[in-house]
């Protein structure tokens, strides 16, 4: 089999430049390359996204749209991972642990809408809950997401790794006030809610990692159910995925436990676990908001379209690493 031809547009930001380590070198893989004083000419990416099996493109939303415009029908797959697409009918959504649906769609359609990375998390928690029957689409979700300041592209990086740093940059910011954050359509869309929750992100003084967590009031679910209940659902919907998984339920010790936001930072897996009680309880997405969150769905949707779906292909592909579930957490008052 011939290599892919892949071609990443905007290689040089956080999500590219991550794909593009991701695929350089492989020699089941041709990079196609643009010159720095062309990387902005539209002619000139159109042809050469003509040759492309695959197009990532890592763009602002109305450069991409300018973009898939001017790419028109050309053969090639698009990978878009801005915000432009997510909730596009004509357009695949990159999450390939929802369900059979989004692999095919991935696999058939021309374009496909990466993920957000505060989605990511709260997708991976609310679908399975909204299928299973125990949330209403009306549920009033309360979320928070807690982030490294990677997710704020090089500008935000610039800011927390200058000398000297703004006093205000050591402690947590919390942001997107006027609760019109741009994840929260696709959210909405993909887990076919009718009302947008109240989503709280927060960005801290570390590079990467985050931590998805929403909460739960038992009273205002759509039947009765335990802790118990809402694990089971969460694992019976993942319990084919070899990305997300669902850590072990132990109330006694989980409730003991402090959530550590950038433990799964540099792998591209995802883990879920849930705390509380049966009155009220909160489901936790841990991930890193670069790699499941961001250039490791992206390669998740490549690998579907190339049709490797082993898990050694997988974590061969991958910055896969084989965390234990537990390990997603510790016991207070014990550090890493």
């Amino acid at each position: 089999m011939n290599p892919y031809k892949v071609f990443i547009v905007g290689h040089e930001g956080t999500t590219g430049l991550r794909i593009h380590e991701r695929l350089s070198g492989r020699k089941d893989i041709t990079l196609l390359s643009i010159s720095d004083e062309d990387r902005k000419n539209i002619d000139v990416i159109s042809s050469i996204a003509k040759d492309a099996d695959i197009v990532f493109l890592c763009l602002p939303d109305a450069a991409s749209k300018e973009l898939v415009a001017a790419i028109g029908d050309y053969p090639c797959k698009i990978i878009d991972t801005s915000t432009a697409f997510r909730t596009a009918d004509a357009w695949a959504y990159g999450f390939t642990e929802l369900g059979e649906s989004y692999k095919n769609d991935i696999k058939t359609k021309q374009y496909i809408a990466n993920p957000g990375c505060h989605a990511s998390g709260m997708i991976a928690c609310i679908a399975p809950l909204v299928k299973a029957g125990i949330a209403p689409a009306d549920y009033p979700f309360t979320i928070t997401s807690l982030t490294g300041y990677s997710g704020g592209g090089k500008k935000m990086i610039g800011q927390y790794e200058s000398e000297p740093k703004d006093y205000f940059l050591y402690a947590p910011r919390q942001y997107g006030l006027s609760q019109q954050h741009k994840h929260l359509p696709e959210v909405t869309h993909v887990c076919g809610l009718t009302e947008a929750p109240i989503f709280m992100p927060i960005v801290d003084d570390y590079y990467s990692g985050m931590e998805v967590s929403v909460g739960l009031h038992t009273r205002l679910l759509a039947k009765p159910v335990t802790v118990e209940d809402v694990h089971a659902a969460l694992v019976d919907f993942y319990k084919d995925s070899t990305i997300v998984k669902v850590a072990p339920l132990n109330l006694e010790e989980d409730n003991k436990q402090l959530l550590n936001a950038n433990k799964l930072s540099n792998t591209d897996g995802m883990v879920l676990s849930v705390t509380g009680n049966n009155d009220r309880m909160v489901v936790h997405a841990i991930f890193d908001n670069l790699g499941k969150g961001a250039s490791g769905a992206a390669a998740s949707s490549m690998l579907w379209i190339a049709g490797s779906t082993s898990y050694s292909t997988f974590t061969s592909f991958f910055a896969f690493s084989r965390v234990s579930l537990s390990s997603a957490t510790t016991r207070a008052g014990r550090p890493f």
